[in-house]
Formats: structure tokens, C-alpha cells, sequence
């Protein structure tokens, strides 16, 4: 099942109550409490929490309401993560920080940081079953805690992004969304991004230091390793994402004796952990046909049948669901 800390969602919560929400009663009234998150070592269910912020937009009548956590921005709200960006030597190299962690924050999104002539693209995909049910008021907390966490690490700078995308549709008023992200956004976007410079990348962080960084990084992987250690969904995603790359088999049974257990015993350990096996083969399949279609010559025929697709029409209706176009025009729009 796919969640996020219960460190992330108190900063969310922050900003509903700052928008007039009451989120205890919005718990209740799916089902948990404010206890419940907060005592839950698993952190927090992704289904909750779009419920939770669609309900407080609608309740304070504040399309915005996402905007605010612009101001709740910090890296303590990253726990050990929060360290291991603040002694990065540049802001491009935060950036990559964050995507190669971010599993310590959530097991929902997957990002990655594409490369430009003059830009760095940072991306968030939603890798859960219903991409299209992320509220829009949690697209814009993820941009807005995002771009505030980089302000606060260069106070004397404060980049803004070249280009905003958005998966959702233009709202009817937008002078919220300028004020903060600039006048280059982009609606209906196949994935959520910022771009940012590389000129901007390249400043230095003032909080940088050398010595404290392989500290940091030592913290946050041991982190990782911790989070990791046992657990079969990420031994399956590692998996999954070698055979995929080199067109091997990625069907239950040939992971189950990459992993080496029995397909049976997969899909119970996986069940134990609230993942099933199919949600993570469609995960792993998104994020190489992302950077297939980006990065590679390969024709969308042949990219698709690598990725295990028996037909074109299955790789093209995958395309849709994932990035809301077909593969051909994905690769246009690169």
C-alpha cells in the first residue's frame, strides 16, 4: 500500500488548519484519527490523505489551499533526508539528493531528474493505481513545499522554476499559482515537474560542507537500508526493473525465481507488505518508458515490447493511463 511519513502529513495537516480546515474531524470522517497517523510506524495511507485534502479544498472553498505549505517548507520536515540536502555542494545537487531518497519520505511517487541543454527537469510521477484521484491541492503542496525547501536553502537567490507543469487541468484563476511558480505553467501535463536553470543548479549552498555530507549520506543510506531491509516489494522492484531494462521476462514467476521464492510465497510476502505485484510491475514499467521514450532512438514498437507488452495497442493504452497521451507523442513533447 502505498503511504507517505507521518512527518509529511503533519505538515499537511498544518496547512488545512492554516486554511481554516478541521482536519481531525475530516479524519474522522474517513475512518482514522489524528492519533492513528500519528502513532503509525508505516506512516501514512496515500488513499487517506487525497481523501483528507480534496474534502478541506472543497470544505474552505480554497482552490489554492495546497499553496500554503510554501510557507511550512524546512528540512527537518525531512527527517534524515533534510540533512543529506542541506550539505550538498549545489542546488542541481539537492536536487539529484532528493530524488535518490525520496523513498524515505514516500513509497507513492516516483521522481526522477531529467537533463537538459540548459535545464534540470525535476519530475514526480504518482505510481498509484488512480493517478488521476491526486487532488490538486496536494500536486500544488509537493510544488510549493518543493520550491520552499530550495528558497530556504539559498535565502539570497530564491530561484523560481523556468516551466511548471501540472497534470490537472487550468484552473480559472491562476494569479496564486504565478505569484509563486512565475507565468510559464503548464496544465494537463503528462507528470507534475519544476525546471530549473542550471545556472541556478550551480549555486553554491551555504550550507554545504564536504565533511558533513559523507556524515549525512551515511545517515540517510543506513536510513534507506533500514526502510528496505526485508522487505520483499523492494527486492521485487530491483528485480523488475533489471529484467525490464534488458527485455527479460518480468511475469510473477520469472521474479519469484529472480528473488528466489516461490510465485506463491511472492504474492504472500508482497500481500503482507499492502503491495501487490502488479502495481509494482507497472510502476517499474512507467519509469523505463519514461526515460526510453526521452532518452532513446529505439522505435515505440520495439520500446514496448521490451517492456513486456504483447501488443502495441497495450503499450499505447498504458501510455494513456500513465501520461494521459500516446507514446509517440510523449516522445514528441521531450
Amino acid at each position: 500500500m502505498h503511504r507517505m511519513t507521518s512527518a509529511s502529513f503533519r505538515v499537511l495537516a498544518d496547512v488545512m488548519r492554516e486554511g481554516g480546515a478541521d482536519v481531525d474531524a475530516l479524519l474522522e470522517q474517513f475512518g482514522s484519527s489524528a492519533q492513528d497517523v500519528d502513532e503509525n510506524p508505516k506512516g501514512v495511507r496515500l488513499e487517506l490523505v487525497y481523501q483528507v485534502m480534496r474534502e478541506a479544498a472543497r470544505r474552505t472553498g480554497n482552490p489554492d489551499l495546497g499553496l500554503l505549505a510554501y510557507g511550512k517548507a524546512h528540512p527537518a520536515n525531512l527527517k534524515a533526508l533534510g540533512y543529506a540536502v542541506m550539505s550538498c555542494a549545489t542546488l542541481g545537487a539537492a536536487l539529484q539528493r532528493l530524488v535518490d531518497y525520496h523513498a524515505l519520505i514516500s513509497n507513492g511517487f516516483c521522481m526522477c531528474l531529467e537533463r537538459k541543454p540548459q535545464a534540470l527537469k525535476l519530475i514526480g510521477f504518482d505510481v498509484t493505481a488512480e493517478p488521476s484521484l491526486m487532488p490538486r491541492a496536494l500536486i500544488d503542496a509537493g510544488a510549493a513545499q518543493t520550491l520552499g525547501l530550495l528558497h530556504w536553502l539559498l535565502p539570497q537567490h530564491k530561484p523560481r522554476p523556468l516551466t511548471a507543469a501540472f497534470t490537472y487541468p487550468e484552473p480559472a484563476d491562476t494569479q496564486a499559482l504565478r505569484r509563486l511558480l512565475g507565468d510559464n505553467l503548464q496544465f494537463c501535463a503528462p507528470h507534475n515537474s519544476l525546471t530549473f536553470s542550471n545556472q541556478d543548479c550551480a549555486i553554491a549552498l551555504p550550507t554545504a560542507d564536504p565533511a558533513l555530507d559523507v556524515l549525512h549520506m551515511e545517515y540517510a543510506r543506513a536510513r534507506l537500508n533500514v526502510l528496505l531491509s526485508g522487505s520483499m516489494t523492494a527486492r521485487v522492484r530491483r528485480a523488475l526493473a533489471e529484467c525490464l531494462a534488458r527485455g527479460a521476462p518480468s511475469d510473477l514467476p520469472h521474479i519469484a525465481e529472480v528473488v528466489g521464492v516461490s510465485a506463491r510465497s511472492l504474492q504472500r510476502r508482497l500481500s503482507r507488505e499492502d503491495v501487490h505485484f502488479s502495481a509494482l510491475q507497472d510502476e517499474a514499467r512507467l519509469m523505463l518508458a519514461h526515460s526510453f521514450l526521452r532518452n532513446s532512438m529505439r522505435s515505440v514498437k520495439y520500446i514496448g515490447a521490451l517492456l513486456g507488452f504483447r501488443d502495441q495497442s497495450s503499450f499505447h493504452k498504458a501510455c494513456m493511463r500513465w501520461f494521459g497521451m500516446t507514446p509517440g507523442r510523449y516522445r514528441e513533447q521531450a
